[in-house]
């Protein structure tokens, strides 16, 4: 018995090693911190990238290569450029949404400078470009709209400043406005699409979660319930037949194995679910609990997505037998059709009042994933449960 246990313990120890130095898990965290890392650098090069559009502002100083500005005209450039470029600084902080009184302020800039200037334009066109960055695109259409009639009205004002200011402001601020509300259109979507993703990956990774939780739970409760029986059964030889109570042990040794290897399984998903190995584990379950068995199974040869979920139905269903149900007789049939597989578990325990648990939960949502039924009865005779897998020719798989 000692000799069994610490075998159990070094073959439990030695199956474990591998899975805490799994090479796919590292490289799956190197995957996510570098995925974590990513976003923020790019949203920083973003932010840095619209610092690009300042480069229109020297086009104002241009004519001042030609000519010499007077005092009033220098400290009035310098004094709007200097408030311009905190508005900038402004939209910038608040992420590119422009306020009212910030397009405002910038356009009035433009119109102060009209009278020194040729360049007084550039202003303008900014002002049309902030409006496009309005949060409400309504709001937005209708400033660039009333910009534009108020430059156009203006014109026998501006255009003995320099016609061709007047028109580059009229013509360049509408597609330079309308081009950026198109802009930000898209860049909307794309926001609104990013949520979507990240929803979908939200409600992908619960769906995971839940996924891994009802196959552990059918895993290990079998396996520990199967460990559980073949212990005390060797617990109950040691004093009658050593013998047999070792290979009663060295059967929990291979149980824990066995688990073991499920639990990886289950981690990578249960798709590879033998139901013919799964028959034989529960003949060996029963007998090892003092159930008699009737097993009666055709060929399903061809279909191991639905394969797949039954073996999980019959792990969880004779895992109840054995624990809750206090029957001395289970019966098992499989019965495939020429559209379903028909898997049934009849027991003659102890029935009456039927409260789902997790595990019966789980069963039905693998079923119902593969567009299968459960059903479950239970009476004073004892319960009986029925899960029907339907075949289908393409895209078999396991939820």
């Amino acid at each position: 018995m000692a000799q069994a246990g610490r075998l159990t313990v070094t073959i439990q120890a030695r199956d474990i090693e591998p899975m805490n130095h799994d090479p796919s898990t590292v490289s799956s965290g190197v995957a996510q911190q570098s995925g974590q890392a990513q976003p923020y650098s790019r949203k920083g090069w973003v932010q840095r990238w619209h610092l690009i559009w300042l480069i229109y502002i020297p086009f104002y100083f241009l004519s001042w290569i030609y000519r010499k500005p007077g005092l009033l005209e220098v400290m009035a450039s310098l004094g709007g450029v200097c408030f311009f470029f905190f508005l900038y600084w402004r939209l910038w902080r608040q992420r590119g949404k422009a306020e009212l009184w910030q397009v405002l302020a910038v356009f009035c800039i433009g119109l102060a400078l009209s009278r020194f200037n040729v360049g007084w334009s550039v202003y303008t066109i900014y002002a049309m470009s902030f409006a496009a960055r309005m949060p409400s695109r309504q709001m937005a259409v209708r400033t660039m709209i009333a910009l534009e009639l108020v430059l156009i009205a203006l014109g026998p004002v501006l255009q003995p400043h320099g016609l061709s200011a007047w028109a580059s402001g009229v013509i360049f601020g509408a597609v330079v406005g309308f081009a950026s509300l198109m802009q930000g259109d898209m860049e909307r979507k794309n926001e609104a699409l990013a949520i979507a993703h990240e929803e979908v990956r939200a409600l992908a990774a619960t769906a995971e979660r839940e996924r891994i939780s009802r196959d552990l739970h059918d895993l290990l409760g079998h396996t520990l319930t199967l460990v559980a029986v073949k212990a005390e059964l060797a617990a109950r030889l040691v004093s009658r037949d050593a013998s047999a109570a070792e290979r009663e042990m060295q059967a929990v040794a291979a149980a824990a194995r066995e688990a073991l290897s499920e639990v990886r399984t289950a981690v990578v998903g249960m798709k590879g679910a033998s139901l013919a190995g799964e028959l034989d584990r529960v003949r060996q379950a029963l007998a090892a609990a003092g159930v008699e068995a009737d097993v009666s199974a055709l060929t399903t040869d061809g279909h191991p997505g639905q394969e797949a979920v039954l073996a999980m139905a019959l792990r969880e269903g004779v895992t109840n037998v054995i624990r809750h149900a206090g029957a001395s007789r289970c019966d098992i049939s499989l019965t495939p059709s020429a559209s379903a597989l028909v898997l049934t578990i009849t027991d003659n325990g102890q029935g009456g009042r039927l409260v789902e648990g997790s595990g019966l939960k789980g069963m039905r949502a693998r079923l119902a994933a593969i567009g299968g039924t459960l059903d479950v009865k239970s009476d004073k005779a004892g319960t009986r449960l029925v899960a029907t897998a339907p075949l289908r020719a393409q895209g078999e798989g396991v939820s």
